[in-house]
């Protein structure tokens, strides 16, 4: 079922109180967590992040699956990290095109020796999408394997991931072609 962005946006401020309350009051969640040592998953970054992303972790580059917000562009800025905005509405699974250029962005700072920041509001799905295709792309795990993996680093991510169209359908386009299909 397609979650209508007013509704999305309706819930949007309860959902992100409960996050916070969660994540930075009861300290039950990370707000983000290290997946693979260049890829983090995690919340809607707060401006008092950005330097810390920036110094301490080496992020040279920003996922945001966020339709409701554009991220901080003018501390990114300041800190010369990449943002991509891939606006996707809230408790939605991105598009097939969205999560091709999130994996192949991930990958980009990757190879250039930077660090990514993959985030939605919790990231716990939309984001999670996109670093879940990541890792059957370029570590070679099956979408389970990635599933497991990411359960295992942040445990609230959701935990059927794979089952999602887009997922099936991305995992189709790459086993078509290393066959030479496409």
């Amino acid at each position: 079922m397609k979650v209508q962005p007013w509704v999305a946006q309706a819930l949007f401020w309860p959902t992100f109180a409960w996050n916070w309350t969660l994540g930075r009051v009861l300290r039950i969640r990370n707000w983000w967590d290290v997946i693979e040592d260049v890829v983090l998953l995690g919340a809607r970054p707060l401006r008092r992040d950005i330097p810390i992303l920036a110094t301490e972790w080496n992020v040279t580059g920003v996922v945001n699956m966020c339709e409701e917000y554009c991220g901080p562009i003018d501390l990114y800025d300041r800190w010369k990290i990449e943002q991509l905005w891939l606006p996707t509405t809230d408790f939605n699974h991105p598009t097939l095109a969205s999560v091709q250029r999130g994996v192949e962005f991930i990958q980009k700072h990757v190879e250039s020796g930077g660090r990514v920041y993959v985030h939605c509001k919790a990231g716990r799905a939309r984001s999670a999408t996109v670093v879940l295709c990541w890792l059957v792309k370029y570590r070679g795990m099956s979408p389970d394997e990635a599933q497991q993996r990411l359960l295992q680093m942040r445990p609230h991510v959701n935990s059927s991931l794979p089952e999602r169209p887009v997922v099936q359908e991305f995992c189709a386009e790459l086993t078509a072609q290393s066959r030479g299909a496409i």
